[in-house]
């Protein structure tokens, strides 16, 4: 019987230790959920500081839109006064209307472009934010998993010592 008690009392010794291994590793992932969690946080922050960005860039684009086309209207009244005999100097106030278009075209693209990068950015940080989710989800489940795993641990554990003092006391 005392070897019996001595194996019991080993088993007991490993079953704590392999308790606290699995504290450890909860610990761990609980450490790493939080981590994550802060890094899905700020990426929220970012997109929406990107969509913001995206939403400035679109009313700047729209209003140099709105200018181009006034700006079109008056070249178009200006070439008709030219036609009615305006003269020369109606042709010099005619190119320059026609060169502040070409810059407002130009800005205009430029915005365009740059409202591109912006939507392929924002998209760039979607998808990868919905891998941190997806990531954040499953480490989750982890600790989860290794906490259910921990509690049947200690149930069986507690169970065991239950059972070994009666066997000590019967000794």
């Amino acid at each position: 019987k005392t070897n019996e008690v001595l194996n019991l009392k080993a088993q007991l010794k490993d079953v704590r230790a392999k308790m606290e291994l699995l504290e450890m590793k909860i610990h761990d992932l609980e450490d790493s959920l939080r981590s994550k969690v802060t890094e899905l946080e700020v990426c929220e922050n970012e997109l929406q500081r990107k969509k913001n960005e995206s939403e400035l860039l679109r009313e700047k684009v729209n209003l140099l839109e709105d200018e181009i086309a006034e700006l079109r209207t008056d070249l178009t009244i200006l070439r008709e006064e030219r036609k009615c005999g305006g003269g020369a100097s109606s042709m010099s106030l005619e190119g320059t209307v026609a060169e502040d278009m070409q810059a407002l075209w130009r800005e205009v693209e430029r915005l365009k472009t740059e409202l591109q990068g912006e939507r392929d950015s924002n998209e760039q940080m979607t998808v990868g934010f919905q891998q941190e989710r997806q990531t954040w989800k499953q480490e989750k489940e982890k600790v989860i998993q290794y906490q259910k795993q921990l509690q049947q641990s200690y149930l069986h554990m507690y169970k065991r010592k239950q059972n070994l003092e009666k066997m000590l006391q019967q000794l």
